[in-house]
């Protein structure tokens, strides 16, 4: 098996399809997509439309349409993961996968055209849906009460501006220790990062 790509039974069901598909119908759909997760990893590659025109050109069910998107989508995206190079996806395709040497061609050839946008295009894209846009701070300390004569106590307040599906702000409280204890685990992933370039 193949270390950059999972070949589950769904992948090879996908796989069949591709094997029956027409090499030229095949080539064009294989470089839309690739287009499509050039400039964006989350929107749909066809429009409802579009997909009742593939039904009837391609002459396939709506739920086999549906399982070759997903597999030439999902191909592309593992490689574009791993940051395979072509010609290892090349091999991977010819010893892994029961489908002519044409269409693992094309597969390859439109790797070599549209994987580096992709990968570029899924490095932006996060895996959180919500995160950190800005970040507001203020240091409050309380001093002494009439009950307590010499108690002063800073309290940091940090406010994580968030984005995701809806804007939002998160406040967090930290006392001296707890600051300092997100401090070091930041050193700590600051040095993990800095390793890895």
């Amino acid at each position: 098996m193949a270390s950059w790509i999972s070949i589950t039974p769904k992948l090879e069901r996908g796989l069949n399809i591709v094997t029956r598909m027409d090499s030229s119908k095949f080539r064009l759909l294989v470089n839309r997509i690739c287009q499509s997760l050039q400039s964006s990893i989350d929107t749909k590659v066809f429009s409802e439309e579009e997909e009742e025109k593939l039904l009837v050109s391609l002459d396939l069910t709506k739920d086999e349409l549906i399982l070759l998107l997903d597999t030439i989508t999902s191909i592309y995206t593992q490689a574009a993961c791993n940051v395979v190079k072509p010609s290892v996806m090349e091999t991977v395709l010819k010893d892994n996968f029961k489908t002519d040497d044409e269409k693992v061609s094309i597969f390859t050839n439109a790797w070599m055209t549209y994987g580096k946008g992709i990968v570029e295009n899924l490095r932006q894209k996060s895996i959180f849906p919500t995160q950190v846009k800005d970040i507001n701070w203020c240091l409050n300390v309380q001093s002494s009460s009439s009950t307590i004569a010499k108690d002063a106590r800073p309290v940091a307040l940090l406010q994580l501006g968030l984005t995701g599906d809806t804007k939002s702000t998160l406040t967090v409280e930290f006392d001296e220790k707890q600051l300092t204890d997100l401090y070091h685990n930041l050193e700590k992933i600051q040095a993990q990062l800095d390793a890895l370039k």
